[in-house]
């Protein structure tokens, strides 16, 4: 053997020795153990308590319709015949009404109702905004 085979011998092996202890290092299983001190739970207990207190929150409503006081109203009844279990809310915005419907917390979920509404409202758009919360 030559000297540079040798050396060329000894190299790789020393890498595939690395390489596998690297591997069985990844192997190994171990525990995580979270402590938290009084501080946080407190802290933690009087966000619960901040947020069973908001009425609104930021989430997304469909428009059906933007335009005139009687044209909102008109929307309105045609919508709460189609979806009943929907709910609708007329906005009134100078100069110009506006039939929103749905509290909906992600955008997801309104996609969802929006390509429903969209068969009967082609027109309907989705808009971010505040939404009521249930109780």
């Amino acid at each position: 053997m030559s000297k540079q085979t040798k050396k060329t011998f000894l190299v790789s092996f020393i890498f595939f020795i690395f390489i596998g202890a690297q591997i069985f290092a990844q192997q190994t299983k171990g525990t995580v153990r979270i402590e938290s001190g009084a501080k946080i739970d407190e802290m933690l207990a009087q966000k619960k308590q901040y947020n069973k207190s908001l009425k609104t929150y930021k989430g997304y409503k469909i428009q059906l319709f933007y335009g005139s006081e009687k044209g909102s109203y008109d929307i309105k009844d045609e919508f709460k015949a189609l979806f009943p279990k929907v709910p609708t809310k007329i906005v009134f915005s100078s100069p110009e009404w506006k039939v929103q419907v749905g509290n909906y917390i992600t955008r997801l979920e309104a996609d969802r109702s929006l390509v429903d509404i969209k068969k009967e409202f082609p027109s309907a758009i989705i808009l971010a905004t505040e939404i009521e919360l249930k109780n």
